[in-house]
């Protein structure tokens, strides 16, 4: 019979023994871009680390429907399960990563990774991620103001306008190349214009647009606006100048006069006509 204290040298052997086993998945992480261009190939990367266990499976998932499965002991050990627009690199895929070809909207979702140990407590674990596939405007963001001259203190819009994307564009300002972070700006709902496209995933293409809004002080302004979605597209627009209008010369009025629309250039008729007068009463 075990005396109490074997049995607790034993407990806690194997106790230790356990929790090593049960701490064999560490690490685990997905390393993935969250943003791709359309017809551009995706590399999705699951890090993790066994240490002395073994691989049992590792299982990839888009909304929660499995596309990928890389068993070692089975033969051959990877599996690919169809789902609509994914086309999966089979010679490019592995136990650490898979590799989606021609990036196309269904394909933007929710990335689950599912890592499970070998026998024999097959610990899992999962990872997600979201990755978007952009579709971008067809050209850059055009900008335009209400007018190209004003005067010092006279309110200053213009509207910078970037064609239909999915999603829609982000705009930003620049007022002499530097960020408008004292200026207003409203970002104003997308107008619901669809992009042209032979496919349906055309469809939900909205364009962006932005309005500016500052009060003018004196010399040349020049604005400009930026369009970009993630890291993957930046477009910029053309440059444009306003000018500041230069004061007009005010009318002089004759001392005496009610807004007779007499100026100075009256004056010297004025004065030849007196003289004349003065001449003949001689």
């Amino acid at each position: 019979m075990l005396t109490p204290t074997i049995s607790w040298l034993i407990f806690t052997i194997f106790f230790h023994h356990y929790m090593d086993l049960v701490e064999s998945l560490r690490g685990m992480r997905i390393l993935a871009s969250e943003a791709v261009l359309r017809g551009q190939p995706v590399f999705l990367s699951c890090d993790y680390d066994l240490e002395e266990a073994s691989l049992y499976s590792i299982k990839w998932y888009l909304n929660d429907q499995e596309f990928y499965r890389y068993v070692p002991k089975e033969s051959p050990p990877t599996r690919v399960f169809a789902l609509p627009g994914l086309h999966v690199d089979v010679s490019n895929s592995d136990s650490h990563g898979v590799m989606l070809l021609n990036a196309s909207r269904p394909l933007t979702g929710q990335y689950k990774c599912e890592v499970s140990a070998d026998a024999p407590l097959f610990h899992t674990d999962i990872r997600s991620t979201h990755l978007t596939v952009v579709e971008s405007p067809i050209s850059g963001p055009e900008i335009h103001a209400e007018k190209s001259r004003y005067s010092s203190g006279e309110t200053i819009r213009a509207n910078c306008t970037s064609p239909p994307s999915y999603p829609p564009a982000n705009i930003t300002w620049y007022l002499n190349e530097q960020l408008a972070e004292n200026s207003a700006v409203y970002q104003v709902e997308p107008g619901g214009s669809s992009l042209k496209s032979s496919s349906p995933s055309g469809s939900g293409h909205k364009a962006s647009v932005s309005r500016l809004q500052l009060e003018a002080g004196s010399g040349k302004l020049r604005i400009r606006c930026e369009s970009s979605l993630f890291n993957v597209y930046r477009g910029t627009s053309q440059i444009l100048e306003l000018r500041q209008d230069s004061p007009r010369p005010a009318s002089v009025v004759l001392p005496g006069s009610v807004d007779n629309g007499a100026s100075l250039g009256v004056l010297p008729s004025l004065l030849i006509r007196t003289l004349a007068i003065m001449v003949l009463l001689r």
